[in-house]
C-alpha cells in the first residue's frame, strides 16, 4: 500500500456539488452575483476554479529578485546624487531621474553609485519615452538607437484614462511598432501604472510577459523576459484620511511582486501635495523592503505559477488585449491611432467609465467615497503635463469631493 492510497478513501468532489453547497449557503442570494467576476472589460470569470487552463500561459521564469527602484525629483544634480546615495544606503537598489540630466550634470547626479550593482535610470537621457514627443506635439520622431534605451510608458497612459486591459494593449501595440523600426535588436523597458485591483494587476503584468514573449518568437528572434518597471498609480491618493495610501501603495507593490515586474518604484503617500521629505520616501521604500525581509517575497520568484484562478485570469486578459491589439494594427499601428484620435476617444471613454464607478460607490476609495472624514480636507487638483494627443489626467479624489459638494 502506498503512502497516498489513503487519498482514494475521500469522495471526489465536483464543481456541480461545490455549486450546490455554495447556493445552500448564500440563502437565496444570487451565485452570480456574489462569485461570478464581470468584468468591466466584457469577460466573466468565476471567483473559483478548481481545473487549470488547457493551456497554461507560457512564461519565462524570473531566476533574480525585483529591484526596489527609488524615484528622485530634485533638479539640482548634487543634490540629486546625495538624495540617491542616501536612498541606497537605506534600502533602495536602483535610481530613476526625473530630471532629464545630460553630461556633465548627469555625472555629478550618477558620482558614487557603482551602476554594475545599482542601475540609474535618467529620464530623457539614458532612458527615453519613446512615444513622448508623438504624444505631446503630434509629431512623429525617428527611433534612433544611440546609447540609451527605449522605455513604453504605460503609467502615463493609465493616468489619462487607460483601464488594466487598455494599457496592456497599448503597451503590446508600442512595443510592436518600436521592434518593427528597430528590427528588434534591443527590447524596451515596459513602464506600467498598477492599480489596487490586486488579482487583476497581477494577471497583467503576466500576461504582458507572455504575450511580448511570444511576439519575439514570431519574429524569428530569441524569447527573452520583459524586463517591467512597475509603479504605483498615485490618481487614487486622497488627502483625506492620507496614510489610507500607504495601504493602496502596498497592495500596488505586493501585485508587482507576485506579477513579475523585474523594477517596482512606490511613490510616497502624500508626494502629491508636499514638498519631497525623507520620512514618508522613507516609509514607502520600506514597504518593499518589507516585502523582501519580512516577507520573504524575494525566496519565492515565481509565486503565481499554477494558481488556477490567476493562470485563467492570465488567458482572459491576454486573449481580450490581443483583441484590441489588433484593432490598433489595423489602423496602422500606434502612431497612427493616436494620430487619428483613436486613443483620445479610447481613454476618454474608459475615464469616464472609472469615474462612473466611483461615483455610484462600485469602485471603493477609502476617505472619499468609504468612510469620509467627518470634517474633510479639500482634495488638492493635480496638474500633469499637457499632451496634444492625450486627454488631461484623471483627478479621481477631487472629482469625487465636487461631486459630493
Amino acid at each position: 500500500m502506498s503512502s497516498n492510497d489513503y487519498l482514494d478513501s475521500f469522495p471526489k468532489d465536483t464543481t456541480e456539488a461545490w455549486r450546490m453547497r455554495v447556493e445552500r449557503e448564500l440563502k437565496g442570494k444570487s451565485y452570480e452575483d456574489f462569485l461570478v467576476w464581470k468584468s468591466t472589460e466584457g469577460f466573466e470569470i468565476e471567483a473559483w476554479q478548481n481545473t487549470r487552463p488547457e493551456c497554461l500561459p507560457d512564461l519565462i521564469p524570473n531566476t533574480t529578485p525585483w529591484k526596489i527602484v527609488e524615484c528622485v525629483s530634485s533638479t539640482d544634480a548634487k543634490k540629486a546624487n546625495l538624495l540617491a546615495l542616501n536612498a541606497l544606503n537605506t534600502g533602495a537598489e536602483a535610481i530613476w531621474f526625473e530630471k532629464s540630466f545630460l553630461g556633465a550634470a548627469a555625472q555629478v547626479a550618477s558620482q558614487g553609485i557603482d551602476q554594475k550593482i545599482a542601475p540609474i535610470f535618467i529620464r530623457g537621457g539614458n532612458i527615453i519615452d519613446t512615444f513622448h514627443t508623438l504624444l505631446k506635439t503630434g509629431e512623429r520622431t525617428e527611433f534612433k538607437q544611440k546609447e540609451t534605451e527605449f522605455y513604453l510608458d504605460g503609467n502615463k497612459l493609465r493616468e489619462r484614462g487607460a483601464a488594466v486591459i487598455d494599457e496592456l494593449a497599448l503597451l503590446i501595440a508600442q512595443a510592436i511598432e518600436l521592434g518593427k523600426e528597430t528590427h528588434f535588436v534591443s527590447a524596451p523597458l515596459f513602464f506600467s501604472g498598477v492599480g489596487n485591483a490586486f488579482l487583476t494587476e497581477i494577471a497583467k503584468l503576466r500576461a504582458l510577459r507572455w504575450l511580448w514573449k511570444s511576439i519575439l518568437i514570431s519574429e524569428g528572434k530569441e524569447p527573452q523576459n520583459a524586463s517591467v518597471l512597475a509603479k504605483n498609480l498615485t490618481i487614487t491618493y486622497a488627502q483625506n484620511d492620507e496614510h489610507t495610501n500607504i495601504l493602496r501603495a502596498t497592495s500596488a507593490a505586493m501585485a508587482s511582486v507576485i506579477g513579475g515586474a523585474t523594477f517596482i518604484m512606490i511613490d510616497p503617500w502624500d508626494r502629491n501635495w508636499k514638498e519631497g521629505n525623507p520620512f514618508s520616501a522613507r516609509i514607502s521604500r520600506n514597504i518593499q523592503n518589507l516585502l523582501k525581509d519580512e516577507a520573504r517575497m524575494d525566496k519565492n520568484l515565481n509565486p503565481a505559477d499554477g494558481s488556477y484562478f490567476i493562470e485563467h485570469l492570465t488567458i482572459e486578459l491576454a486573449r481580450t488585449a490581443w483583441k484590441k491589439v489588433q484593432e490598433i494594427e489595423r489602423t496602422g499601428g500606434f502612431s497612427a491611432f493616436a494620430e487619428n484620435g483613436g486613443l483620445n476617444a479610447l481613454l476618454e471613454q474608459s475615464k469616464k467609465k472609472q469615474l462612473d464607478a466611483y461615483q455610484n460607490n462600485a469602485s471603493v476609495l477609502l476617505g472619499v467615497n468609504k468612510f469620509t472624514p467627518a470634517t474633510p480636507l479639500k482634495e488638492p487638483e493635480i496638474k500633469r503635463s499637457h499632451y496634444a494627443l492625450l486627454p488631461d489626467a484623471m483627478n479621481i479624489p477631487t472629482h469625487l469631493q465636487n461631486q459630493h459638494a
